[in-house]
């Protein structure tokens, strides 16, 4: 059996002897680690970088054209498979694992130094999905993959051509777990059959890693953005993000040029994929990159369909990306948009009551408030997934390079979340500064200055401190009784010395010139109220038996805490927000 070196070498001379050029500067070379790259052996001046370093010329490259030679079909024919690339992934399987093929002796060069073991997540055994559960990406590997399967189906139905697993047989279409199982199974067969699943499956991962677009080449005839064609020497190149590179054709040959001046001598010539997020890397590569500047997460959210139709009305746009069947929405995260405005607004939207007609700034803060719980959610679930136990993974020679593209990525996408946390952070204490004075009001405020009616939340609560109204959970109850309290500031014999602002009495009149108190109404509330009702009026008659303390009274202060009050999460301190338009 030929090394590795070998193939690269066979490879590169048959490459060069049918019309191929690489800089001299060039040379190619395998490692255990990296596989093959191109290193830079003697300095490539800034002068030089004008002209093409790899040209490649089109007898070389492997097309659709070629494809839709080889099995004597026409485009329009195909018209209805969703993946433009399925037959020219299929032409490489026939490449790869028939030999009877017209071109495989001549392509035999290339297709040996094709690596036979994908790294995709779609070949990890089950022990290694397992350490992604509870991701949108395992989802979507799932989704990817009995996706695949339906449209090779499709492809050879339209082919006449005969699968060697007829359906039903190898695995079930709708059951992942069978998927998985036979993958497992067949996933270590050097030389499968050219019509399985399995040699399918390796086909595509070849060409998620290393096509590229075929506009490039085809500008004038190429009916889909999406067409690849395979691009021999080019594809061996690796990922670096931000590195600059053109890629032309003219002459009949593809050429590669790099912008890059600082091609120094034990340097790596690297080659641009795109800007793409890890998950995109993992899921079309097979690795992620550290720290990468490109990566971003998608949080999902499952609502129901009427109230994501309702949405617009309340200036809530949403594009395509962020609609995902009828019931969820998406919103993309990242460091450099790690809060979209839209998704604020669908969480004060979330948090908004029936009643409302607009978003305000309580439901705007309440919402974050919402959100922030999940992205907190969100940050811990990454942080015990990164603590991967390799023990309970099954014995397999790729363990430990899984675990470390996992602790990558989960490292990644909680630093993102922690991003999207601290930009939320910033926007409350930034909208909180906005507030106009007469807009907010903290019932800290009226606790610390009102001291007649803070003593008498010892009696009536045994309350002697603002915190013991969070330990003892009835901060609501206090709520309640100051907000009667300040109805009944007319009957009053003292005035308080304190002032408050006039939107909260103004929202107890509205609320009580609408309500419809029920019997149900009235049921639900007599517990509180007989739990302090006649006492207090006995017991601390200046706070308590001045003015309407009756039980209609605090089922309206119950409404106006629902519509005027948001208690900040970080100190769970209530705040009476007037009820203004908020515009993000």
């Amino acid at each position: 059996m030929s090394s590795q070196t070998d193939l690269l070498t066979s490879f590169l001379n048959w490459s060069k002897d049918n019309g191929a050029k690489i800089n001299e500067s060039i040379e190619f070379k395998t490692s255990k680690d990296s596989g093959i790259s191109a290193t830079i052996i003697k300095e490539i001046p800034s002068d030089a970088i004008s002209k093409p370093l790899i040209s490649v010329p089109s007898k070389l490259l492997i097309t659709n054209e070629l494809a839709l030679k080889e099995f004597n079909v026409s485009s329009k024919n195909l018209s209805s498979l969703f993946n433009p690339n399925a037959l020219i992934q299929l032409y490489l399987c026939k490449l790869k694992f028939n030999a009877t093929t017209a071109k495989s002796d001549f392509f035999k060069p290339y297709l040996d130094i094709l690596p036979p073991n994908v790294p995709h997540p779609y070949f990890w055994n089950k022990s290694q999905l397992q350490l992604l559960q509870g991701t949108d990406t395992l989802i979507k590997i799932k989704q990817n993959l009995q996706n695949l399967i339906t449209e090779w189906y499709e492809l050879l139905n339209v082919l006449e051509i005969t699968p060697i697993e007829k359906e039903g047989t190898a695995f079930d279409v709708n059951d992942i777990d069978s998927i998985f199982s036979y993958i497992s199974e067949n996933v270590k067969t050097t030389s499968p059959k050219w019509n399985s699943f399995i040699a399918y499956l390796w086909s595509f991962g070849i060409f998620t890693s290393r096509a590229f677009p075929e506009i490039l080449i085809n500008p004038d005839n190429c009916s889909n953005v999406n067409q690849a064609f395979l691009y021999p020497i080019v594809d061996l190149l690796n990922h670096k993000n931000g590195t600059s590179v053109k890629w032309t054709f003219e002459d009949d040959q593809a050429h590669f040029f790099t912008n890059e001046k600082n091609l120094k001598k034990h340097t790596e010539l690297f080659n641009n994929y795109g800007d793409k997020s890890n998950e995109e890397l993992l899921l079309g590569y097979g690795f992620v990159q550290s720290n990468n500047a490109h990566d971003d997460t998608k949080l999902t959210l499952k609502l129901d369909p009427q109230l994501i139709e309702s949405m617009p009305s309340f200036g809530i746009v949403l594009n395509k990306e962020n609609t995902v069947g009828t019931e969820c929405l998406q919103f993309t995260l990242s460091s450099r948009n790690p809060l979209p405005r839209n998704l604020l607004k669908l969480f004060g939207f979330l948090s908004k009551l029936k009643s409302e007609t607009s978003l305000n700034y309580r439901n705007i803060l309440e919402g974050s408030d919402e959100l922030s719980s999940i992205l907190d959610a969100k940050i811990q679930f990454f942080k015990r997934a990164s603590k991967i136990d390799a023990s309970t993974l099954e014995p397999s020679s790729n363990n430990t390079v899984v675990i470390k593209i996992l602790k990558d990525f989960f490292a990644g996408q909680r630093r993102i979340y922690i991003s999207s946390l601290e930009e939320l952070q910033k926007f409350q204490k930034t909208t909180l500064k906005n507030i106009n004075e007469n807009m907010a009001f903290s019932f800290k405020t009226a606790f610390k200055n009102d001291k007649t009616f803070t003593n008498s939340l010892l009696l009536s609560l045994g309350i002697t401190k603002y915190e013991d109204l969070i330990a003892k959970n009835c901060l609501n109850q206090a709520l309640l009784l100051w907000i009667v309290r300040v109805v009944n500031m007319n009957s009053l014999k003292r005035p308080l010395d304190y002032q408050i602002p006039s939107f909260i009495n103004e929202m107890f009149h509205e609320v009580n010139s609408s309500i419809i108190v029920n019997k149900e109404d009235v049921l639900e509330y007599m517990d509180f109220y007989k739990g302090l009702f006649p006492n207090l009026s006995e017991k601390i008659p200046e706070v308590f038996a001045q003015g309407n303390w009756g039980i209609k009274q605090f089922i309206i202060a119950d409404t106006v805490v629902d519509r005027l009050v948001w208690v900040r999460k970080s100190n769970n301190e209530p705040i009476f927000i007037d009820k203004k338009r908020f515009d993000l």
